[in-house]
């Protein structure tokens, strides 16, 4: 009888409700209807439009379109947020709802509001002495105290006035107004700003200012100012045009103060520059084409290194002299490759570049290897030319033809195989721009070329072993050069040598390379050392944390390593480290010999301790080092670092380097954002003497 009861009263709860047009449905241990009123009791569950509530008695008045709810309310809006309260009435007329006490969570950024009482009318909750964080209710790490506020949940978006911010119980900062999204999408606004202290610079303030009015594009515009030395500001358009291209503007520039200019003495009082960047693949082509292409641009322009250098407050980057911008694109399909290639450089320790050789452009065009005749006989085309043009001194176009034709066969069941080829090689260069009649250089060349090479394979219990033997030997036939050649020209020569060469891989169960080894041992004949290099290469993936890379070159000839490079990555959950380390014997200009390390241990889920050092042990000096302390929680997190870097600078007496000192701090409070704060301290020396 009782479920019979139960069945009735909610069928007539339904009818009660819809007449009036009303989507609510009301289930309930116990419901009763009185004078326009329906009164549900123990275990009230209603559904409204996309609102999920419970209850423990709820009373819908139907002329007054209004729903009353009493004791331990949850209400859950969709997969959005989830309140809690005591007390909460429904006026669907008006969509308004007042609740009292009040505590609200949205489900995606974890971020709650609690106060005394809220109203709320077209999802716009008006708020009074609340608390917002995304910390353990019960004891969080970081909480906003308020006296007043608004949150849109259309919009997701928050406003908050009189705003105290406290760490635990100790206030940190008070604001008469703060506002921020809490969705992670993008929205024009404010973003996080970066201050920072610097010695010789003063206060430092970047301000970036985000617009996003279209899901295509953003422009983010950063004002900064570092209040001893200057001002600058920095734009960037970002954009994507299509499923397969992005790219990215940017252009700005800083003001040097006239007392800072003087007493660094810098070449410039302005540092501009512009930087353009796209990338699209299949730009022409499509997949039913058959073919593949590709464009590239990186296009930068300064007047000089500072341009780069000031752009950020905390730029622990180590640049080069050399700026380069690059226009490349390629076409390639089954049988042919064409590329178009240009190379701008600005060499930023030199006042003006009017003798920096520059590549504008360069056109390569290569038919990949192919028979003719019949099926062993091979051959390939290659074809590239080169604009080499510099405002100040000789230029030159060089034309290179390279053509190897060859004849493979194999015996012993294809275990061992035999190649005899031809590489014929002609270059011809055309000089300009010059005032000494210079005859163009034209050379023909020609070598034979003889190999014996075997490829073997063999299956393991636990591994795959592939073996690649090969012996070459290189005769050179005829050479023929006429005219002038510029040191700047490079061509294609060959001597008289023999070369070996042993690459192996090993494959584990489940087809993945886990070690490889590849050795090359060159053998010239017209040298009065016959020994050239030995180049000997092994990566090694040791575990699934561990990895080893060796390149080595050794000289016979010098009876000592001539350049080595060496790679060891470990990774597992507790430790990350990289360590690399670059040598070369430099006979003439010293040798080059630095190592790079990087490593970070996770203390716990929540603390991580990293470090970081670049030393340069020919010239005795560390061009950067860095250690630091993180911590994260899904509420907020925090990292502490203290760095020393030498970055390149113009002074009117040449190339010179600062070396930079800085501890930086950076607090985010999620998903509010948070703010960067950089201490810096800088040394200038001049050239030679860092």
């Amino acid at each position: 009888m009782r479920s019979l009861r139960f069945f009735v009263l909610i069928c007539l709860s339904f009818v009660a409700v819809f007449a009036k047009d009303v989507p609510v449905e009301i289930l309930a241990k116990d419901i009763s209807a009185l004078d326009g009123k329906i009164i549900a009791q123990e275990d009230v569950v209603i559904f409204y439009e996309d609102f999920y509530i419970q209850a423990q008695k709820a009373i819908y008045d139907k002329n007054s379109s209004t729903i009353e709810l009493f004791g331990d309310i949850d209400f859950i809006k969709g997969s959005r947020y989830h309140a809690i309260a005591d007390y909460a009435l429904f006026d669907l007329a008006n969509e308004k709802i007042y609740t009292k006490p009040f505590f609200y969570m949205e489900l995606d950024s974890r971020l709650w509001i609690s106060a005394e009482e809220s109203c709320a009318q077209k999802g716009i909750y008006e708020l009074d002495n609340s608390i917002v964080s995304s910390c353990d209710p019960a004891d969080p790490d970081w909480r906003l105290e308020f006296s007043s506020g608004e949150y849109d949940t259309k919009k997701k978006w928050i406003n908050l006035y009189n705003v105290r911010l406290y760490a635990s119980n100790i206030p940190l900062l008070y604001t008469p107004y703060l506002g921020f999204s809490t969705s992670k999408e993008r929205k024009s606004g404010l973003l996080r700003p970066s201050m920072g202290m610097s010695g010789s610079e003063g206060f430092l303030y970047f301000q970036p200012i985000y617009f996003a009015p279209d899901l295509q594009w953003d422009l983010e515009i950063v004002p900064q100012i570092r209040t001893t030395r200057g001002k600058g500001v920095y734009t960037t358009f970002r954009f994507v045009d299509s499923p397969v291209s992005k790219g990215y503007f940017r252009f700005g520039g800083f003001r040097e103060n006239d007392d800072y200019k003087q007493e660094h003495n810098l070449i410039y009082k302005n540092h501009v520059g512009f930087e353009a960047n796209y990338e699209r693949s299949e730009l022409f082509s499509r997949k039913k084409m058959g073919g593949k292409d590709g464009l590239y641009i990186d296009i930068n322009w300064l007047n000089d290194i500072d341009y780069l250098n000031l752009q950020e407050s905390d730029s622990y980057k180590n640049l080069g002299n050399i700026v380069i911008s690059r226009l490349n694109y390629y076409y390639n399909k089954a049988d042919h490759y064409l590329g178009f290639y240009s190379k701008y450089f600005i060499d930023t320790s030199k006042t003006d570049n009017d003798y920096t050789m520059q590549m504008l452009p360069s056109l390569q065009y290569h038919k990949y290897l192919n028979s003719f005749l019949f099926k062993n006989l091979l051959y390939s085309l290659d074809y590239k030319y080169k604009n080499l043009y510099r405002e100040e001194g000789i230029n030159a176009q060089q034309h290179e033809f390279d053509i190897p034709v060859g004849f493979y066969f194999s015996i012993l069941d294809d275990y061992l195989g035999f190649s005899v080829s031809e590489n014929i090689y002609f270059t011809y260069v055309d000089y300009s721009n010059t005032d000494i009649w210079r005859e163009n250089t034209r050379i023909f060349r020609n070598y034979h070329k003889f190999s014996i090479f075997s490829d073997l394979i063999k299956p393991y219990d636990n591994f795959l072993h592939t073996l690649h033997l090969t012996s070459s030997l290189f005769v050179p036939s005829y050479e023929k050069d006429i005219g002038y050649k510029a040191d700047f020209i490079t061509v294609n020569s060959e001597e008289k040598r023999m070369e070996v060469s042993l690459k192996q891989y090993f494959y584990d169960i489940k087809g993945n390379e886990f070690l490889y080894h590849r050795i090359i041992q060159p053998v010239f004949y017209s040298r009065d050392y016959k020994y050239g290099e030995l180049e000997n290469e092994i990566g090694y993936k040791i575990n699934s944390s561990l990895s080893l890379v060796n390149d080595l070159f050794y000289s016979h000839e010098n009876s000592r390593v001539s350049s080595m490079t060496t790679t060891i990555r470990y990774n597992d959950k507790d430790y990350s480290v990289r360590l690399s380390h670059f040598y070369k014997d430099n006979i003439n200009s010293g040798d080059s010999n630095y190592v790079s390390a990087n490593i970070s241990k996770n203390l716990s889920q929540k603390y991580k301790l990293f470090a970081k050092i670049d030393y340069d042990f020919s010239e005795s000096y560390t061009k950067e080092w860095k250690i630091g302390w993180s911590m994260f929680k899904k509420c907020w997190s925090y990292t502490f670092s203290y760095a020393e870097e030498v970055k390149p600078v113009l002074t009117s007496a040449g190339s010179s380097s600062i070396t930079n000192r800085a501890i930086f701090l950076k607090i985010n409070l999620i998903p509010l954002g948070g703010v960067e704060y950089t201490f810096k301290e800088s040394t200038q020396y001049d050239k030679g003497n860092n």
